[in-house]
This record gives C-alpha cells, structure tokens and sequence, in this order.
C-alpha cells in the first residue's frame, strides 16, 4: 500500500497502481465502522465524473457494507452535494470520490465524519490495522437531494434583478446541477462543457488557471454577458470573469462576500496563506476578523467552525459561506451569492472588480518536486534560507513579507509540487521579492528546476 495517498485533509492517487480493490474495502471497512461507532447505520456516497469512479465506488462499498454499513448512493454529484446531505439528511457521515483537479488518471476521497472533515492522515492508523475485509450482502440504496438543494440556494441566492451568466464546468461533476439551479434563478443561463466527460475533452477542469479559461472568455463576448462562472471537477471551485473577460483572482470573489456578509453580521473570515494582505485590511475595514489559516479545505472548514466565522475562502477558490449556510466549499452556491452581489449592486462585474485595491501579484506557480520528500524539502529550505531581518510566517511552509511585498513558498498537499506566490504595492517590488527567493532556492537546492507551470 502506498501510503503517500493518505494526505493531510483527503486520499488522493493514481486510480489503478494505488487505489486498488484491497486497499479501498480496508477503507470503506475503517469508514464503516467509524459510523457504526458513533451510533449510525449509514453513509453517503457520492462521485465525479472520473473514468475509474464506478470501479473504485463497488471497491469502496463492499467495505462499508463489510462493517455492517448501508450505502446510500448519491451517483454522479458534485462535492458539495454530498457535504449537504450530511447537513441536511439522516447521516452525517459521507464520501466523495473525486480526483478534483488533478491528472485524469488519478482518484481521491474526500471523507465526512460526523459532519466534520476527515484527514486521510488519521484515516491511515485504522487502515494499517486491517488485516482483512470479509464481504457481505450488498447493502446499497439510491437516494437524491438535488430538489432540495435547488430549492434553498434559490431561496437564499434569489434577486429581483435577472443577469445572463456563462457557465463552464469543464466536463465535471457541477454541469448539470449547476444549469439546474441558474435556470430555477430565472437568469439567462448559458452552459458550456455541461456534460460530465471524464476524458474532460476540451479543457483540464481548473478554474484557478487562466488557460482553461479561453472557452468561458469567448463565450461572454459573443453572447455579451454580465458574468461567467468557471467549476473545477467536483464543484468545490469557483472561477469569476467579469463581463469584459476579465478573471477576478480569489482574492477579490473574498473581498466581494466579506464586504456583502460583514454588513449583515460581523465576526471572523478566515482565508489561507495564499491570498493577498490586501484582503485582511478589507476584512478589518468591514468590522470583521481577519483570520490567516494553513491552505487546504480541511484546515479552513475547522477554523471556521472552531470560530463560527462568517464565511472563508482559498486562493485557489475554495469559498465557504457559512452565514445562513453551511460553511462547507461549494462552487454553485458561491457562484450564485456572486451572482446577486453583482445583480443588486447596480454596477458590473468589471466595475466591482475594480473598486479593490490594485496590487501586482502572481498567479499560483509550482515548480515540480518529488511527492516523498517535498516537506522535508521546505524544512531544509527554512534552516538554510536567508532573508535579512524580513518578518517570518510559517504557519504552511515559508511566507516572507519585505517592505510592502511578500512571496510564499510552500509543499502542496495534493500533487508532487512547491506552490509559490508573490505580491508587491509596485511592480518592481513584487519582482523584487520573487528574486530573492529564487536566489534562496538556487543556494538551497542547486538542482531544482525553476520552470514553473
């Protein structure tokens, strides 16, 4: 078993060498009885569009009912539609299998116990300590919240006002729902890449980076819309581009909920490492709390129950609204909150987008890795580093701030990289401090190719 896929807030790896059927009824057994422990008789199980699904959810269910559990089959769902039904239905337990953003040919879960997120580094103890799954009689019943779900997005996200809105799900799980819940809107509702597709034919399903965005981009001019909304492959994600094309980095979709939910009630938001320092000075502006948190859904799900914060959000577009919601990441809510901020505001997207404050940053970069000793890698780096007397955050990796700038470095979670990012009040200051660290990671580690992608 490699045990490399059990990562610190989810599993993920390649579909065929290393989720295999033993290693995911060891799983689904571990699941089975965390649930039956806490009293429950059941699970939900849901998953993306992914080629290898079916075969891993037969694999994982023979587990579960291995631990005397019931299935209850959400099919083919968005992410969030199984974290609702752990809000809303008789279970609070629920699986995701879902390879999110990651090469085709991988595979993952996201786990839900009783109601909180899981880590696949604690799921990993209780696996080890499986000898064997003893299969039982199959014990698997469909069921579906998609009305439900409909129903109170369209209850809490509705506006008199009507826009025409692109959306691209890029062959992923949100398509269909997503095209669902905009129509029930009563927007003009334009989709493209609805149909889930997991050879995802026409773009990598990645809303954080701009290439995927070309389709969404000529889709709004030609249709001259108000808005578009891109969704990564389990609809956990949101990407906004404004109406003249313009990607909104994450940064400015917090800015934009912070400053609606703030002037309903006030309290913490909590965002990771990655975002910009401009987004705590808007937070603090507002009468909120800004809370800066470790990057990863896990991390910012807890926080934000730990402080019953207002609303959270990634750099990589993870939002949580949890102000009359539920404070779980969920593309199509936050997409349609987005929508009624643009609709009530009287102003276009592009007009909001430019109200924030003007910084110069990076996109998220990597830089290739081995996954085995990526952490060891950023440890080695903080002892040898050398910034001066430069102010040291190492709360997820290294965040260094000189002078109006800063650059992060830090191991990603889910895939074999460093993820970096810079930002600076000036051009030349954002450039300056992506320099020095570059110059640090030549000293640190020589043979390290700085090509990022």
């Amino acid at each position: 078993m490699n045990e490399n896929i059990f990562r610190a807030y989810d599993i993920r790896g390649n579909a065929e060498q290393d989720l295999t059927p033993d290693v995911l009824e060891k799983i689904g057994f571990v699941l089975g009885n965390k649930a039956k422990d806490s009293g429950s008789d059941a699970i939900y199980v849901g998953h993306d569009s992914r080629l290898s699904c079916q075969r891993i959810f037969t694999d994982l269910c023979v587990g579960i009912n291995g631990a005397g559990i019931k299935v209850l089959n959400l099919g083919l769902v968005p992410t969030p539609m199984v974290y609702y039904a752990t809000n809303v239905g008789s279970t609070s337990h629920g699986v995701m299998i879902t390879g999110s953003h990651n090469p085709k040919n991988d595979n993952g879960l996201k786990i839900v116990l009783g109601g909180s997120p899981a880590s696949g580094l604690d799921i990993l103890n209780y696996v080890k300590k499986v000898e064997s799954c003893v299969a039982s009689e199959r014990n698997i019943e469909n069921t579906s919240f998609e009305d439900q779900y409909i129903h109170e997005v369209v209850l809490k996200s509705s506006t008199s006002k009507k826009l025409k809105i692109v959306l691209d799900s890029g062959n992923g799980a949100a398509g269909i729902l997503a095209h669902k819940t905009f129509e029930a809107l009563g927007h003009e509702t334009i989709s493209i890449n609805k149909e889930p597709d997991g050879n995802f034919p026409n773009h990598h399903p990645d809303p954080s980076k701009e290439k995927n965005l070309a389709q969404i981009k000529s889709e709004i001019s030609a249709n001259n819309a108000d808005l578009g909304l891109a969704f990564d492959g389990d609809g956990d994600r949101v990407g906004l581009i404004t109406n003249n094309g313009h990607f909104v980095l994450s940064d400015h979709i917090i800015m934009m909920l912070a400053e609606y939910y703030l002037k309903q009630t006030k309290g913490p938001v909590v965002f990771d490492v990655k975002c910009s320092d401009e987004l705590g000075k808007i937070i603090e502006q507002n009468g909120g709390e800004p809370i800066m948190e470790k990057t990863g859904h896990f991390n910012i799900k807890n926080t934000i129950k730990n402080t019953n914060a207002v609303l959270g959000g990634e750099m990589s577009g993870h939002i949580f609204i949890n102000h009359e919601w539920y404070g779980f990441d969920d593309a199509i809510f936050s997409g349609a909150m987005l929508s009624k901020i643009v609709a009530e505001s009287g102003k276009s997207a592009s007009d909001i987008k430019d109200h924030f404050p003007k910084t110069y940053s990076t996109p998220e970069l990597n830089l290739n890795v081995k996954d085995e000793i990526k952490f060891q890698m950023i440890e080695t780096f903080l002892r040898e580093m050398d910034f001066g007397d430069a102010k040291i955050n190492t709360i997820d990796g290294v965040r260094v701030t000189i002078d109006g700038a800063w650059g992060l470095l830090r191991a990603s979670n889910t895939s074999p990289k460093f993820v970096l990012r810079f930002e600076g009040d000036t051009k030349d200051s954002m450039l300056s401090i992506q320099e020095r660290f570059e110059q640090n990671l030549r000293k640190v580690f020589p043979d390290l190719d700085l090509n990022y992608h």
